[in-house]
């Protein structure tokens, strides 16, 4: 039964892969493709070589992010074929239409992105002790269409650190939370995130020996993958870009241009709670809050929920009662990207098909026709943050959910 769930699972997948088109996955892919050219330090070549280049986009993600991608390129490129390269490299959106290889090149760039997606569907199964509750959110992982859209319409490099992510709060479960510290730091390798989480971990430590240890680890590790590249262009790519600082939007003004964060204010709250009140900390639950706290309270890009769904998961098959909630605020948060002014969150990602959809308007200017759509985001999202309050407020309620 588990093969056959495992093969309509990866069907569903490769359809998913093969029919809808992200520009994304054309951008990271050009970008990575220097590295079979012996292109190390992707961040000033691009900087440098801008003017020659046919995409003038930054790399915006982290060294392991141009490694992972750029090492499987070179491996599957006999399998691209030679056509491959002139598709990369010809910046022309109608490249993007009717091209008789398209099908075949979103369905092979995926393919990694299926290993650690598959790998997160084992790692489920590795974090509960009850066989009934870890068959369930094996399954949940594998069918609930959010994380399918998510990963495989946006070609959504983002699995690499969740995957890593979810490996590290299993080791925390397991009691080893110097493995955990350092898959933190190589999940940060990969996208900056999963160093919010170790001020958590660093109160797991027995003693001062050991918490220093759990927030030294993450960082020189995260350091070490950062160092070579360190530079203006790496700096103004990757820890200073609008994705990355916007994860703490600013909040209200008190003056003299100053502004106090209500993301980080939250933040800030959530760890002298866990650090004065909590004598047993669950990583899990504050983890978990940190991300809820991100979602309500800056404008987040549609591949970031993926960060939060394998948590909602194990919550949803943990807690129940919450799994209806839980299903609301992701329809909420899927909703709120697709009425962003921006084609390639709805009609774009099928223009793989003919150049008419360029013709169809986005849900934005649809709804502008009779409200005003940045209102309407306004009012889903403030949705959202009531919804992931309540959230909040069982977790802390309710009995220690794991360690």
């Amino acid at each position: 039964m588990k093969i056959k769930l495992l093969i309509l699972a990866v069907v569903l997948r490769l359809l998913v892969s093969a029919f809808i088109f992200h520009p994304d996955i054309k951008t990271f892919n050009f970008q990575s493709q220097f590295l079979r050219r012996g292109v190390f330090n992707i961040y000033t070549y691009l900087e440098t070589n801008k003017s020659n280049l046919s995409m003038k986009d930054e790399f915006v993600y982290f060294p392991l992010t141009y490694f992972t991608l750029g090492g499987y390129q070179a491996i599957s490129s006999p399998f691209l074929g030679k056509a491959f390269g002139t598709w990369l490299n010809n910046a022309d959106s109608n490249t993007f239409t009717l091209d008789p290889n398209i099908f075949k090149y979103l369905v092979i760039l995926k393919l990694p992105y299926l290993i650690f997606d598959f790998a997160i569907a084992f790692l489920l199964l590795k974090y509960f002790d009850d066989k009934k509750l870890d068959k369930k959110a094996f399954t949940l992982w594998l069918f609930n269409p959010f994380t399918i859209y998510y990963i495989y319409a946006f070609g959504n490099v983002d699995i690499f650190p969740v995957a890593i992510t979810l490996l590290s709060l299993i080791l925390v479960k397991s009691n080893k939370l110097k493995l955990a510290a350092l898959s933190l730091g190589i999940a940060a390798g990969f996208k900056l995130y999963p160093l919010l989480f170790v001020p958590f971990l660093i109160l797991k430590g027995k003693n001062i020996k050991e918490k220093f240890l759990l927030g030294f680890i993450p960082f020189l590790t995260f350091g070490l993958i950062s160092l070579p590249f360190m530079s203006q262009a790496f700096i103004k790519s990757t820890l200073i870009s609008g994705l990355t600082t916007r994860i703490f939007n600013p909040g209200f003004e008190v003056g003299f241009g100053e502004s106090i964060i209500v993301g980080l204010l939250l933040f800030a709250a959530l760890f002298y709670i866990a650090w004065l009140m909590d004598k047993k900390i669950s990583v899990f639950k504050y983890w978990l809050t940190t991300l809820l706290i991100i979602f309500s309270f800056s404008h987040f890009h549609v591949a970031w929920l993926l960060w939060i769904a394998p948590f909602v998961v194990i919550l949803s098959i943990k807690k129940t009662y919450l799994s209806y909630p839980l299903f609301y605020l992701a329809v909420i948060a899927t909703i709120i990207p697709l009425l962003y002014q921006d084609r390639s969150m709805s009609i774009s990602l099928y223009r793989i098909y003919s150049s008419w959809f360029d013709l169809i308007p986005t849900p934005f200017t649809l709804i502008q026709k009779i409200f005003d759509p940045y209102n309407l985001q306004s009012i889903l999202h403030s949705l959202f943050a009531g919804g992931a309050g309540v959230i909040i407020y069982k977790i802390f309620k309710s009995e220690k959910l794991t360690r």
